[in-house]
C-alpha cells in the first residue's frame, strides 16, 4: 500500500485567493509511487492558470482518471493533453476526443484493481461514472469521486466492498445529496469532504450533524495523509 498521499485540489467550485475557479472540478493525487490526475475540470484555461500558480508541473504525471463524460470533469483534459500523451482511465464511450488531444484513453470495463492499491468502481449508473479509492498505509481507504451521480454512499460501499479496506475519507462532488445518503456516507468513512456538486445544504448538514467528520476544501486546498 502507497505510505503517503498529497491531494491539492486544483478547481472547485468554491475558489481561493490568487487562483482562479469555476463551475468544475480536478484534484491532483501524488503518491511516492505516482501522481495521478483526477478530472480535469471545465476549461484549459483554468487548469494551465491554476497549475502554473500553484507549481504543479503536468509533465510529472503518470496518470489520468476521468470520473464520467461531463464537461466541468473532462474539458481540461485539452490543456493536460498539450502538455504529455498521458495514459487516462475513463469509462466506456467514444474515446475519439480525448485521442484528439493527444492522451491514450484506456477503457475501465467493471470493478477492479488499475494499480497497485488503486481501485475503480467500474461504471455505475446511467451516466457510466466510475470513483477511485486508494489504499493508504495506517489510514484505510481514500475515495475520491467526481459527481457521485450514482449515489456517494453507494460509489464508498462498493470501493470498500471490493478493496476490502475501511475508509478512512471520501472526497469530490456528492450531486446535491440526501440526508439518508449523508447519514449512510456518515456510518462509512471517518472523514467526509463534500466540494463541487455537494451543495452548501450537504455541506451545512455534515458541518452541523457530524462535526468531527467534516473537513473543508476549496480551489486550491493541499492536504495531506496521513494527517
Amino acid at each position: 500500500m502507497v505510505k503517503y498521499l498529497n491531494l491539492t485540489v486544483i478547481n472547485d467550485n468554491v475558489g481561493s485567493k490568487g487562483l482562479k475557479n469555476e463551475w468544475g472540478w480536478s484534484i491532483l493525487i501524488q503518491s511516492e509511487k505516482w501522481s495521478i490526475l483526477f478530472d480535469a475540470d471545465t476549461s484549459p484555461e483554468v487548469m494551465e492558470y491554476n497549475t502554473r500558480e500553484m507549481g504543479i508541473d503536468l509533465k510529472n504525471l503518470n496518470y489520468g482518471f476521468l470520473s464520467h463524460y461531463h464537461k466541468d470533469h473532462y474539458g481540461g483534459f485539452e490543456y493536460v493533453g498539450k502538455i504529455k500523451d498521458l495514459k487516462v482511465f475513463v469509462p466506456p464511450r467514444n474515446t475519439q476526443l480525448l485521442e484528439e488531444w493527444g492522451l491514450v484513453p484506456q477503457e475501465v470495463e467493471e470493478p477492479m484493481q488499475i494499480l497497485e492499491d488503486v481501485w475503480s468502481t467500474g461504471p455505475m449508473g446511467f451516466v457510466r461514472e466510475q470513483a477511485m479509492g486508494i489504499k493508504v498505509n495506517s489510514i484505510g481507504l481514500v475515495v475520491v469521486v467526481g459527481c457521485s451521480h450514482p449515489g456517494v454512499d453507494s460509489m464508498a460501499y462498493k470501493l470498500k466492498n471490493i478493496s476490502e479496506e475501511e475508509i478512512f475519507l471520501v472526497i469530490g462532488g456528492f450531486h446535491n445529496p440526501s440526508k439518508r445518503r449523508l447519514d449512510n456516507l456518515a456510518a462509512l468513512s471517518r472523514y467526509i469532504s463534500p466540494a463541487h456538486c455537494s451543495g452548501e445544504e450537504a455541506k451545512r448538514y455534515v458541518k452541523k450533524k457530524y462535526p468531527s467528520k467534516y473537513f473543508e476544501v476549496r480551489t486550491g486546498s493541499r492536504v495531506r495523509l496521513p494527517p
